[in-house]
C-alpha cells in the first residue's frame, strides 16, 4: 500500500502526535508499504533520518501560525488543492481531529476515493483553548469534515467518547504504541545513575513544563520527600518558575532540570528511575510517557483523568492519585520508595502489557487491518 500520513503537528512541534506519526511511519515502512509523511513547510529535524529511511517527506506550502502551530493557509482554502500532494496514494491517514490540514485531507481523500481515515489524540479542547478560540467554535465546520473519514481511530476510549459527540463514523480504539526494544528494564540501575552524577532512589517526570501537566505540584510533594532525587526533564512555558520554585521550597539541590533530552539519551533516563510520575491536572488522552516508563520496568505514578486509567488500572503498572492533590501525590510517592517489593511488581506488570499490547509491532497490526477492511470496501 502507499500511505500518506497527515497533520499540521509533526515535528518541530514536540508532542505526542508527531511522535505516534514518526513511529508509525517507520513501522509501515518496514512492513514493505510506501509511505510518506506530509506536514507543513517548514523544518521538522527529522529530514535526514526520514530519507535513510526511505520515507518521503511531502511539505505543503502556506502561511504556519506560530502560536497554533497549524497552516493557516490551508484553513481557508477548499480541500481540492491537496489533491496534487495525495492523489498518488492508496490510503490517507490524518491525525489530530481539529487542525486544518488533517481535516483538508480526509475531506480530499474521500472524494477521490481513497481509503481515508483519522487518528483523534485529544480528549477535550481545555488544553488546546488557543486553537479552539482561533477556530471561532464552528463545532458544525467541524461536524461537516469529521463526517468524510471511513474510520476514525481512537488512542483510548476516553478519545473515542469524546469525538462521538462530533461524528457517526465508525470508531475503534487502537492504543499509542512504544518502542519496546529500545525502552526495556535496566540491569544495572546504579551504573547508570552514577554516570549522570547522580545516588539513591530517583524519582522522574519527562513532559512538557506546562500548567496542565501539573510539574509544579510534583514540586510541592516532593518537598517533604527525603532520601530521593527528582529528575525532570523538558521544557516549557513554566520552566523557570519550576526553578524558582525548586529554591523557594529549598529542595533544589534534591531537583535536577535536564531541559531537552535527545531520543537517544532518554531510554538510558527511564533505565534510572525508580518511580515515574505524570502528575497532570487536566486531560490526557493517554500519555505516551507513560508507555515508555512500563516498558522500560518502572511503576507508575499518574492521576486520574482522560485515557491514563485505562493504561494504569487495567494492568496493575502504578497508582493513580487525584489531579492537583499534593498530598495523595506525595504519600503515594513514599509508598513506593519504601517498597521496593511493590515497585517490582508494578515494573513487572507494566513491562508485560507492553510486550502484550503496546508494542509498536504489535499496534501497527491493528492499523495496518484498519486500512485493508476499508480498501477492501471501498
Amino acid at each position: 500500500m502507499k500511505i500518506a500520513l497527515v497533520s499540521d503537528w509533526y515535528y518541530p512541534k514536540i508532542g505526542g502526535v508527531a511522535s505516534h506519526m514518526h513511529h508509525l511511519a517507520i513501522k509501515l515502512k518496514e512492513r514493505g508499504h510506501e509511505v510518506a509523511i506530509v506536514t507543513n513547510n517548514r523544518t521538522t529535524g527529522k529530514e535526514e533520518e526520514l530519507e535513510k529511511l526511505g520515507i518521503e517527506l511531502i511539505k505543503i506550502p502556506g502561511i504556519i501560525s506560530p502560536f497554533l502551530d497549524v497552516n493557516l493557509t490551508y484553513g481557508l482554502k477548499s480541500s481540492e488543492e491537496l489533491n496534487e500532494f495525495l492523489k498518488d496514494f492508496d490510503v490517507i491517514h490524518s491525525h489530530h481531529a481539529f487542525t486544518p490540514l488533517a481535516l483538508k485531507a480526509v475531506k480530499a481523500g474521500r472524494i477521490m476515493g481513497k481509503a481515508t481515515l483519522l487518528t483523534t489524540h485529544s480528549i477535550s479542547f481545555a488544553h488546546e483553548s488557543k486553537l479552539w478560540e482561533a477556530l471561532g467554535f464552528t463545532l458544525s465546520l467541524f461536524t461537516d469534515y469529521l463526517n468524510y473519514p471511513h474510520q476514525i481511530i481512537a488512542v483510548s476510549k476516553a478519545a473515542k467518547a469524546f469525538i462521538e459527540h462530533f461524528t457517526d463514523v465508525p470508531i475503534s480504539v487502537i492504543p499509542n504504541g512504544v518502542e519496546d526494544k529500545r525502552f526495556s528494564p535496566a540491569r544495572e540501575k546504579d551504573k547508570i545513575k552514577a554516570k549522570f552524577g547522580i545516588e539513591g532512589n530517583v524519582v522522574l517526570y519527562v513532559s512538557r513544563m506546562s500548567y496542565r501537566k501539573g510539574p509544579h505540584v510534583l514540586l510541592n510533594a516532593f518537598s517533604k520527600i527525603e532520601d530521593a532525587t527528582l529528575v525532570m526533564v523538558g521544557t516549557g512555558e513554566i520552566l523557570s518558575f519550576l526553578k524558582a520554585q525548586a529554591k523557594f521550597l529549598g529542595i533544589e539541590d534534591k531537583v535536577v532540570f535536564m531541559g531537552y533530552v535527545s531520543d537517544d539519551v532518554l531510554p538510558e533516563i527511564f533505565r534510572m528511575a525508580d518511580v515515574f510520575v505524570l502528575p497532570s491536572i487536566s486531560a490526557e488522552a493517554f500519555g505516551i510517557v507513560v508507555l515508555e516508563a512500563m516498558a522500560s520496568g518502572v511503576p507508575v505514578i499518574a492521576t486520574n483523568v482522560g485515557g491514563i486509567p485505562e493504561v494504569l488500572k487495567e494492568n496493575e503498572a502504578g497508582i493513580l492519585v487525584p489531579p492537583g492533590n499534593e498530598l495523595e501525590l506525595r504519600k503515594a510517592i513514599q509508598k513506593l520508595l519504601e517498597d521496593e517489593e511493590l515497585r517490582r511488581w508494578y515494573g513487572n506488570n507494566g513491562r508485560k502489557a507492553v510486550e502484550e499490547k503496546y508494542s509498536w509491532d504489535k499496534v501497527v497490526v491493528g492499523i495496518e487491518k484498519v486500512y485493508e477492511e476499508i480498501i477492501s470496501n471501498i
